[in-house]
């Protein structure tokens, strides 16, 4: 049996997709009323403990309605009444429904390195291992603007793997918080991080992502972390 604090503790766009979908057994003729609703016996929170039914639907009639009716799930019709549109019916045919899926992605993705803050779209063309190939290019990129702009010759032919190592080598790159040890170990892992990264993830989703899984876009958004984890790093090694 769910709880009021469980409920609380979702974020606004899972608590309008369970809105969503109850709020929908209720509609007649494709619409709901929020007053009916807002009273005993507080169907849309029927599997909640008693206690708590009142609480919870409040809620749910709270910001989860106002999402809804932002994002143009539902539409206000007259006094209390609320009709489901187009874009809301197609939003429940899935049992975890992708629109809000999506939607708690674009709230993360401010968390992420700035050069990675504008990756929305490819969350709503659902070109997730685009947003994941495209991430951990840039971040090569990056690599290679700190190779021609401040390496010597003898990194210039550098490229790939072999980049993150000649420029640490070169020291065009230093480790960051130098008081760590043991040095070695330390060197050695993030390096190995920094180059590993473009053979295990960036090569596979630009060149063979045919061959690897469907992501989801929480699956997505992992990897886009990890890339934006390997930015800050990479920016805090340049002396």
């Amino acid at each position: 049996m769910p709880s009021y604090e469980e409920l609380e503790h979702l974020s606004t766009a899972k608590q309008a997709a369970l809105l969503l979908s109850r709020a929908s057994r209720f509609a007649q003729i494709g619409s709901f009323n929020t007053y009916n609703l807002n009273m005993a016996p507080w169907g849309l929170a029927s599997d909640f403990p008693e206690r708590e039914r009142q609480q919870v639907t409040e809620l749910l009639l709270g910001a989860p309605l106002k999402f809804l009716e932002n994002e143009g799930l539902i539409r206000h019709k007259e006094h209390s009444n609320y009709v489901i549109t187009p874009s809301g019916h197609k939003a429940l045919q899935n049992p975890i429904p992708a629109f809000f899926a999506v939607k708690e992605v674009m709230a993360a993705l401010p968390l992420l390195h700035p050069e990675f803050r504008g990756y929305a779209h490819y969350f709503y063309e659902n070109k997730l291992k685009e947003a994941v190939g495209a991430a951990f290019g840039r971040y090569e990129n990056k690599l290679n603007e700190v190779r021609d702009s401040r390496g010597s010759v003898l990194v210039r032919t550098e490229e790939g793997k072999s980049l993150v190592y000649a420029l640490f080598r070169e020291k065009v790159l230093v480790r960051p918080y130098p008081n760590l040890t043991p040095e070695d170990a330390l060197d050695q892992g993030l390096t190995g991080i920094m180059s590993g990264a473009l053979g295990w993830i960036r090569n596979p989703y630009t060149h063979e992502k045919h061959n690897l899984p469907e992501l989801t876009p929480a699956k997505a958004l992992e990897l886009l972390f990890v890339a934006s984890y390997l930015m800050r790093m990479l920016e805090e090694s340049i002396p």
